[in-house]
């Protein structure tokens, strides 16, 4: 029926082959219990179009990809086979080659389709290493994982911010925080920002941080400070508080994440997992306590078409319960449900009365960051009088 359906769906004019698309059918066709129509599609999809052997060996790391994912080990390895028996010697076969062998695990035979293409004159990028590094890692192996690391630099590789935030990625996949504090802390020296990308997996490998936005208690931090202190106080790892504080001092993902204009200011979640959009939440909160607002405030959540279930807007219930918490005014807007918004004049009579957060971006984790009682008494008396004028 799968198969009748797919020949059905090759036949409309709109449709265009893909690669990966025949492989995830070919791979749902054997774990149903239809082996023989899986490799009648196989060979159709290879002989009617696949011009060169390259496009072929293309196809077979895709179906490596796709079998290992369905937990069909066996026959992805035998598509292995059949890709080192092939005289392949195009970069994209090799890249694509050594993506396949770590999704499968086999971290060994990626790194040795990574020395065979620098033999044959190809340039690896800083891509093919972090893979197989983070393979390693995921394996337990971490002295492998560090030797793959520096040998990026034997390779050419400049440590320029794809490749730091590569490395990043490789502790946060094992779950050294000491070591990604310590490369943190190295990025800085070297002005090099962490991505989006590397913000959510810093934060994701928290574990005391998951569970506080895991479990949304009273006791919720409402302020990046108080989270940090939170970190501090509960935390049985000792480096993951000075990790979050570190990875605070840097605003370049909330740059990236804010647009500022006359009309609005809008902080995009979107791409952002539900723990690293509580804290981009806090610091966004942080800033524009210190900004003039444009007309227009607001936080832009999506409905959940990328969340694990589909449908499930799982940051969006995140945003909404954190900003009603703060006593926000951001309301879901009628137009669209996937974006929290509210006017200035609301924003701003509500960030008057919110209290001022603590400061977080003193470089030394443990400075303390309270500030005399007198002077705290004269501040909130300057925001009422505020309030009033």
């Amino acid at each position: 029926m799968l198969l009748q359906f797919y020949e059905a769906v090759t036949q409309a004019r709109w449709f265009k082959w893909s690669s990966i698309h025949a492989a995830a059918v070919a791979a749902l066709l054997e774990v149903n219990g239809s082996p023989g129509e899986s490799r009648s599609l196989i060979s159709d999809s290879i002989s009617q179009h696949l011009q060169s052997t390259d496009e072929v060996a293309l196809f077979y790391c895709d179906l490596m990809a796709a079998f290992s994912s369905r937990g069909l080990k066996d026959r992805a390895m035998d598509f292995y086979t059949e890709l080192r028996s092939m005289p392949h010697t195009g970069r994209k076969a090799y890249m694509a080659m050594i993506k396949s062998l770590c999704l499968m695990g086999l971290a060994s035979e990626a790194e040795e389709a990574l020395r065979e293409m620098v033999s044959l004159g190809y340039q690896p990028e800083a891509f093919q290493f972090g893979l197989i590094a983070k393979c390693y890692g995921k394996s337990g192996s971490l002295v492998e994982m560090e030797r793959v690391i520096a040998s990026m630099s034997d390779a050419g590789i400049r440590l320029g911010t794809s490749a730091a935030n590569i490395v990043l990625s490789c502790y946060s996949s094992c779950r050294d925080h000491s070591k990604m504090l310590v490369w943190l802390k190295k990025m800085r020296k070297l002005r090099i920002a962490p991505t989006a990308k590397a913000y959510n997996f810093v934060l994701n490998s928290c574990p005391t941080l998951a569970l506080v936005v895991q479990e949304l208690d009273p006791s919720l931090p409402l302020s990046t400070a108080v989270l940090v202190k939170k970190l501090k106080s509960v935390s049985t790892l000792p480096s993951e508080a000075e990790l979050v504080h570190e990875l605070l001092a840097s605003s370049s993902v909330l740059d990236k994440a804010t647009e500022w204009s006359d009309a609005e200011v809008k902080l995009n979640l979107h791409g952002f997992s539900t723990i690293a959009a509580y804290v981009l939440m806090l610091q966004w909160v942080d800033v524009i306590k210190r900004r003039t607002l444009p007309l227009e405030v607001s936080v832009v959540c999506g409905i959940g078409k990328h969340s694990d279930v589909r449908g499930e807007p799982k940051v969006r219930e995140l945003a909404q319960e954190v900003l009603s918490r703060m006593g926000s005014p951001l309301r879901l807007s009628t137009r669209n449900k996937g974006r929290l918004v509210a006017k200035r004049d609301r924003v701003t009579q509500w960030l008057a009365s919110f209290p001022v957060p603590e400061e977080v971006t003193d470089k030394s984790p443990d400075a303390t960051s309270q500030q005399p009682f007198a002077f705290t008494i004269f501040r909130k008396l300057g925001q009422f009088f505020s309030t009033l004028v």
